[in-house]
């Protein structure tokens, strides 16, 4: 991973669809460009909504793991 300070790491692993993303949404408006938001997902249709997401709104996805279906992803605040 690179180096970037973490604002916020959000544990949406009992959450799906649109929730984790307005979490994540919030965390992203309040951090600072270059810090990095981190999010634990336990559903992977979510997860491929966190990156759409990501692409979208322009921020940059820095980590993106699957152990044993718990995702994790990292974002950091590009502008």
């Amino acid at each position: 991973m690179q180096d970037i300070k973490l604002y916020k790491t959000i544990d949406a692993t009992s959450e799906n669809c649109t929730g984790p993303i307005g979490e994540l949404s919030a965390a992203m408006n309040d951090a600072y460009p270059g810090e990095g938001v981190a999010i634990l997902l336990g559903d992977e249709a979510t997860r491929n909504d966190i990156l759409v997401w990501a692409r979208r709104t322009g921020n940059e996805v820095v980590v993106n793991t699957d152990e044993n279906g718990r995702f994790r992803i990292v974002l950091r605040k590009v502008k």
